[in-house]
């Protein structure tokens, strides 16, 4: 091999990274522009990060309101369903649900005299959009007025010892996660029953957030609570909606790794050349260049059209055609095309393929690259490399039916050996 095909075959690796480089580029610009231009309008069509904080309960010291203590509920009785219902916008899909909210809680008084309490309820989004809602003091249903964004103030006369129960139920539309906030005032819940159900069930928890005390997962879905006589903390309770595979980020980690993917796949051709004693011209890389190309230029204008994965099959289909028709055409019947098509299913779809399989890329990369380099130390453990690279009119030396026989011609490829 000589250093002029040396250089060529580099400009050619090199100047397919360039297009990965610029076709991942302007997917992954696609990607953060609809995240950021679309973001917005998500939020304000099917709502923001859902925090509830727990009620805040108060009761005046004296004649001046501005001196008010907190007051600790005395039970805070939850229950909470999380429906996921995923929204697409371009090649993003955003992690919606539908929450209903029902909670009970009752404010006792534990002093001798007779207090007026002050409780503030919060919603969880400010200015959202809420259905089937609830107000409840006492036995009796309390219409009030509604101002999502300042909350829902109600005062409550209690003599010594007599308590009252306070509900509250609504349901609304939420984005990402949702949380429930101790008052940071009191940093403390008595006997909390709080139990989220989700119509999922990989169940995952915010960062920072009180994992619960007991998670079982069921037909469809996950029951999980929070259970506990007097809980002193300062964690958000809280659970994460389920994110879908995102179409644009997936396809744009997938091109900017195909450099890596041509490069094995150079290896492996280069090697059936020598062995089989098949001379390959630099444009021949070229096209396989362009072959592999298809592949990620296809995938990533499909998935604004069609499913991710039917996307990601119909390209492979594609660029396994596209190249294993173009080398056995040009490379005769002696090229093992058989081997060609294994080693581009391993090296290009194999390895892309990994991207879906979150943390299993750097494996199968590994795995492969070590199969690899078994494979071909065996394949040319016999090949006389100081002849091959001084260019000796012996070498290369093909078999029956080999380029160097004579017998190139026809497309077909032939079975490997």
């Amino acid at each position: 091999m000589s250093v002029r095909r040396i250089v060529a075959l580099v400009f050619i690796y090199a100047l397919g990274c360039a297009g990965w480089w610029i076709l991942g580029t302007c997917t992954e610009r696609r990607s953060g522009t609809a995240a950021s231009e679309l973001g917005g309008q998500v939020e304000s069509l099917w709502g923001t990060p859902l925090v509830q904080p727990a009620p805040r309960v108060s009761v005046a010291e004296g004649e001046d309101p501005a001196r008010a203590r907190p007051v600790l509920l005395a039970a805070s009785t939850v229950r909470v369903e999380l429906r996921a219902d995923p929204r697409r916008k371009g090649l993003v899909w955003y992690p919606t649900f539908v929450c209903r909210f029902a909670g009970d809680y009752t404010v006792v008084n534990e002093e001798a005299v007779r207090r007026r309490f002050e409780v503030h309820f919060d919603f969880p989004a400010p200015g959202g959009t809420y259905d089937a809602f609830e107000f409840q003091v006492g036995d009796g249903s309390a219409v009030v007025p509604v101002n999502t964004k300042a909350g829902i103030d109600r005062a409550i006369d209690l003599a010594p010892g007599e308590s009252r129960r306070l509900r509250i139920a609504y349901t609304c539309r939420g984005l990402g996660q949702w949380r429930y906030r101790v008052d940071p005032s009191v940093g403390r819940l008595r006997n909390l029953d709080l139990v989220v159900k989700t119509d999922f069930v990989e169940v995952d928890y915010p960062e920072g957030s009180l994992s619960p005390m007991r998670a079982e997962p069921g037909a469809g879905g996950a029951t999980l609570a929070w259970q506990a006589t007097d809980l002193i903390t300062t964690q958000d309770i809280g659970v994460t909606a389920p994110q879908k595979l995102n179409p644009g980020p997936l396809t744009t980690r997938i091109t900017f790794f195909a450099p890596v993917c041509l490069l094995f796949f150079f290896v492996l051709i280069t090697t059936l050349g020598i062995v089989r004693g098949i001379p390959i011209h630099p444009m021949h890389y070229l096209f396989v260049t362009g072959g592999f190309f298809a592949f990620h230029l296809l995938l990533a204008y499909l998935v604004d059209h069609v499913d991710i994965h039917a996307a990601f099959a119909g390209s492979a289909a594609t660029s396994i055609g596209l190249v294993t028709v173009y080398l056995g055409t040009a490379l005769g019947r002696a090229f093992p095309c058989a081997v060609c098509v294994v080693g581009q299913v391993f090296f290009l779809v194999l390895f892309s393929y990994s991207f879906f399989l979150e943390g299993t890329t750097g494996l199968t990369v590994a795995l492969g690259s070590v199969a690899t380099l078994a494979t071909l130390m065996k394949v040319t453990a016999k090949v006389n490399w100081e002849d091959y690279f001084s260019g000796k009119p012996g070498f290369p030396v093909g078999g029956p039916g080999s380029a160097a026989s004579g017998d190139d011609a026809g497309p077909e490829c032939a079975p490997v050996p």
